[in-house]
């Protein structure tokens, strides 16, 4: 293998490492810890649109991947099966975080905080858009950071809400 190739081949799995750890976590929480916003327009305009809402909330995007994509450009190697069923145009991995709200978590507790930096993914097909937010108090629940985190969810939430086409308004 040609050393561009190897380079080429660990940058991926640099990035579907991280995107895989920040999956994993949210695995572990059930579908009912997972908020889901569709928004009626197409992802080049939901993905404007969400870094807004989560900037107006005090939230800074850190990281936006795109996913699909850079899988896909690399699928020549990696020869994933059944690679995107659900025949999505774009996914995309938005990790965002809030630096008071994290300082609250390693003050209330500090493994806590192991729940940062949020992280929420963006599905595109067609002119709809779907968010999925893993909601941070399925691990704080029990925790003397249990209050940090559904306060985090309340705002998330919120700022999901605020973009224009929400349904759950």
């Amino acid at each position: 293998m040609k050393s561009k190739e190897k380079l080429v081949i660990t940058r991926l799995y640099r990035v579907i490492s991280l995107f895989a750890l920040l999956v994993v976590g949210t695995l572990s929480a059930s579908a009912a810890d997972m908020y889901v916003e569709t928004l009626p327009v197409p992802m080049s305009k939901a993905s404007g649109e969400i870094q807004k809402a989560l900037a107006t909330h005090h939230f800074k995007v850190v990281m936006h991947i795109d996913i699909l994509k850079r899988i896909e450009a690399k699928q020549s190697i990696l020869h994933i099966q059944n690679l995107n069923p659900e025949k999505f145009q774009d996914v995309q991995a938005m990790v965002f975080c809030n630096p008071v709200l994290f300082s609250d978590l390693l003050s209330a507790n500090w493994h806590s905080a192991a729940v940062c930096p949020l992280n929420l993914t963006i599905y595109g097909k067609g002119n709809q858009t779907t968010i999925a937010y893993p909601e941070r108090a399925a691990f704080t629940n029990g925790t003397a950071a249990s209050k940090v985190g559904a306060k985090i969810d309340h705002l998330v939430i919120a700022a999901l809400r605020s973009i224009p086409g929400a349904a759950s308004k």
